[in-house]
């Protein structure tokens, strides 16, 4: 669970995975990047091998939302909602 209030360059566990925010899409809906991993035998974070993006609920997101993050990711930011959430999972 993630939690509410947080702002961009906060860190936040999911399990045992450590994210960075990187934007605050709305309350409660962010978008992050995975930072590392804490081990279970030591609190050292370990160093993630490549960037991933934290899972975002788009079908919640309200139409114009979706569109205004397509418009700022320089992807096409017309058509049906389907279309725009496809565009952003790609």
């Amino acid at each position: 669970m993630i939690p509410n209030g947080l702002k961009i360059g906060e860190t936040y566990l999911e399990g045992n995975l450590v994210y960075k925010v990187t934007k605050v899409v709305s309350e409660g809906i962010y978008e992050a990047t995975w930072t590392g991993e804490i081990s279970s035998t030591s609190a050292s974070v370990e160093q993630p091998k490549k960037e991933v993006k934290s899972d975002l609920d788009y079908l919640s997101m309200p139409y114009a939302t979706l569109k205004k993050l397509c418009a700022e990711r320089g992807l096409d930011a017309t058509g049906k909602k389907d279309d725009l959430i496809a565009r952003l999972e790609d």
